[in-house]
């Protein structure tokens, strides 16, 4: 009977050791898998309850000359973008790279910004609570840059689905204020090989 209680022992232990080896696999499995999107919603509840009341650096703009005596420093928010049509008002960074973009929508470093009369390059996530409707929109609709230094509205002119490779579609013009929002296409989890771009001009009524 000592010999039969001693070896149930070890078959408990060895279950309890097995079951506890499956779980940790699996929780390690969730975490790597799910993290990603884990924090971007995390992220985006930070967002409205922290970031939202953060003040920027003050941004100074020349209208005479249209140029940004001041810029916002990288990771700053420093205005909006609004979509009256799909329902979109969501923080405007300057910046886009994956913990901006957490964040909301990252304005590409590399281009102008709004009232400068260049392009304007802005990137979004295609996930809830970011550009997950910017496929809704159509053109004719406008847009908003509500910016600390002032209103910018621009009317869509054409849309399009590209390759994520395709740069010749995110033309850096210097001559005309160009915006450009992109997101991944289409929606869903897993890396997305295309691109949704919205063009939109600056739109004077």
């Amino acid at each position: 009977m000592h010999k039969k209680h001693k070896f149930s022992k070890k078959v408990f232990a060895t279950y309890v050791a097995i079951s506890f080896l499956f779980v940790s696999v699996f929780i390690v499995c969730v975490y790597f898998g799910f993290n990603k999107t884990i924090k971007r919603y995390t992220n985006l509840i930070n967002t409205v309850a922290i970031k939202r009341s953060e003040e920027a650096r003050e941004i100074s703009f020349d209208k005479v000359n249209k140029k940004l005596e001041v810029m916002p420093a990288y990771g700053d928010k420093y205005g909006n973008v609004i979509i009256d049509s799909i329902q979109l008002n969501l923080p405007l960074y300057y910046g886009d790279n994956e913990e901006i973009l957490s964040y909301g929508i990252g304005h590409y470093a590399g281009s102008y910004f709004p009232g400068e009369g260049g392009s304007i390059i802005l990137a979004g996530h295609n996930d809830p609570g970011y550009f997950e409707r910017l496929s809704e929109v159509k053109e004719g609709d406008k847009i908003t840059l509500d910016v600390s230094y002032g209103k910018f509205s621009y009317k869509v002119q054409s849309t399009k689905i590209v390759n994520e490779n395709d740069l010749d579609s995110f033309p850096i013009s210097e001559d005309r204020e160009l915006l450009i929002l992109y997101t991944c296409y289409p929606k869903g989890i897993g890396h997305k090989t295309e691109r949704f771009v919205v063009y939109a001009e600056g739109d004077e009524s």
